[in-house]
């Protein structure tokens, strides 16, 4: 019984001269706790489906923009993974088609916004949206192919029959 309550004082005393201490000195004995962010603690890295989900998302965030300059709606989003930054990290890829809001099938708009993963998050490095009709081919040796589609005179509007591959190159923020 004599031990229960010397421990009970013991711990009541120690909590009590823990209040009385100064905040600097709190601070600065948590930040000794705490990993330095030079420390060889490994960072967690985020795998490509975050990556992923990471690009949709702010993909979404940015989409009104896109929309109010073409005055259109979304008719189509597909998300690719690939490492075409060179980095040997996928990175990832949206692409994206515009229809008129008015209503139709025509395509108003199309694109690509091209993310880099860099390991922890991702980053926007640039949009391609060309002024001719094309379809996303791959992602292959650290390159982005699409297909540059173009009317024969014979062609009817729907059906361009002229199909060039075109290999996209990035510089910076520009993507052609």
């Amino acid at each position: 019984m004599k031990k229960t309550i010397l421990l009970i004082i013991l711990i009541v005393l120690g909590a009590c001269n823990k209040a009385n201490e100064n905040p600097k000195d709190l601070a600065l004995n948590k930040s000794k706790l705490l990993p330095k962010a030079n420390s060889a603690e490994p960072v967690r890295k985020i795998s490509t489906d975050e990556a992923k989900r990471m690009a949709e998302k702010q993909f979404q965030k940015y989409l009104p923009k896109i929309l109010d300059s073409h005055n259109a709606y979304l008719d189509s989003q597909d998300t690719f993974t690939g490492d075409f930054t060179g980095d040997g990290t996928d990175d990832v890829l949206i692409y994206f088609s515009l229809a008129p809001k008015e209503g139709g099938n025509t395509i108003v708009g199309q694109g690509l916004v091209l993310y880099k993963n860099t390991g922890t998050n991702i980053k926007v490095i640039g949009g391609y949206e060309p002024d001719y009709l094309f379809n996303f081919k791959k992602i292959n040796s650290g390159k982005i192919y699409v297909e540059k589609l173009e009317y024969a005179e014979t062609d009817g509007r729907c059906c361009p029959s002229i199909r060039t591959e075109h290999q996209l190159t990035i510089s910076g923020t520009k993507i052609y």
